[in-house]
C-alpha cells in the first residue's frame, strides 16, 4: 500500500530546502521555479514559516532566508547526538596537541555532515563549517568511510553522486580511488592532498560504534606547509589514536574486532 503525504507539509518541507541550498536570500519566484510551485502557493507557505520564526524576510525586500528557529533546531539536534557528546572532549585534547583544526563528520546519502569543528589557535581559511555537507570521494573523512564499506556500495555511491573535479589533485576515476581506499582500509589514516581545497592537506580516520558499523570519521586540516612541516606520520597517528578512544567509548572493541 502506497504511503500516503500531507502535501502542505511535503510543499513546505520543499521551500525550507531550496533555501537551505541557496547562497543568497531567494524572492518568491525563484523559489517557486526552483520547486516547480505556483508563487502565490510559494508565498502562502513563505508566510506561515515567517509567522513561526522559520523563514525571514530580508529587510526592505521581497528575498527569504531561513530563520533563527531553523537554527534552533540544528544545534539541539547536535546537541543531542550522542557520538557528538562523546567526541567533543577527545578533539578539544586533539586541538591542542596538533594545533589544527580537527572535524567530526556522519555519513548521510552518499555525502558526509559536518556536526562539530574544534578551532585551531593560528589562522586557517577553510569551506568546511558545522551543518555543510561535503562529498566523500575527495574529502579525508569521506575516504575514511568509504573504506569501511564493501566495494558494491562504493561503486554506487560514485555513480549515484558523481566524482566532480574541485581542484587538480581531485581524484576522479572509480578505480584508483577503489585502490587508495584498500591502503586506507588496513591503515585506517586517510590522507587528502589538496583534492577539495587547494592549499589545504586533510587526514581522517573513521569512528566506530559498539556493533563494528562505522558511524562517523574525525579529521585533522590545515595549510600544507604547517601539515607537512609538522609531519604527516605523526599527525596521523594522533589522530587514529583519538578516532580509537572515541570508538572505544562508544563500545567498540578493537581486540574482538581484530
Amino acid at each position: 500500500m502506497a504511503e500516503k503525504y500531507v502535501q502542505t507539509l511535503e510543499r513546505s518541507l520543499d521551500v525550507l530546502e531550496v533555501l537551505a541550498h541557496a547562497e543568497e536570500p531567494l524572492g518568491v519566484t525563484e523559489i517557486g521555479t526552483r520547486i516547480s510551485l505556483h508563487k502565490s502557493t510559494v508565498h502562502r507557505i513563505l508566510q506561515t514559516l515567517c509567522h513561526r520564526g522559520y523563514v525571514e524576510r530580508k529587510k526592505d525586500s521581497e528575498r527569504y532566508q531561513l530563520g533563527i528557529k531553523i537554527i534552533e533546531l540544528g544545534i539541539r539536534f547536535f546537541n543531542d547526538l550522542e557520538i557528538r557528546k562523546v567526541a567533543a572532549p577527545v578533539l578539544g585534547d586533539l586541538v591542542k596537541v596538533l594545533d589544527e583544526v580537527v572535524h567530526l563528520v556522519l555519513p548521510d546519502d552518499g555525502e558526509i555532515v559536518y556536526i562539530d569543528r574544534a578551532e585551531t589557535s593560528q589562522v586557517v581559511s577553510m569551506h568546511s563549517k558545522v551543518g555543510r555537507r561535503a562529498p566523500m570521494h575527495c574529502t579525508a573523512v569521506g575516504k575514511a568511510l568509504l573504506s569501511t564499506m564493501p566495494e558494491e556500495e562504493v561503486r554506487h555511491i560514485l555513480e549515484l553522486k558523481g566524482m566532480t573535479r574541485y581542484t587538480p589533485n581531485t581524484i576522479t576515476d572509480p578505480e584508483t580511488l577503489l585502490e587508495g581506499l584498500r591502503t586506507i582500509r588496513d591503515s585506517k589514516i586517510s590522507i587528502e592532498k589538496e583534492e577539495n581545497e587547494i592549499g589545504i592537506i586533510c587526514l581522517g580516520t573513521p569512528i566506530f560504534d559498539y556493533s563494528g558499523r562505522a558511524i562517523g570519521a574525525i579529521s585533522v586540516s590545515g595549510p600544507a606547509s604547517r601539515i607537512n612541516e609538522k609531519g604527516i606520520d605523526w599527525i596521523g597517528e594522533e589522530l587514529k589514536s583519538s578516532g580509537q578512544l572515541i570508538s572505544a567509548k562508544l563500545g567498540f572493541d578493537f581486540f574482538q574486532k581484530s
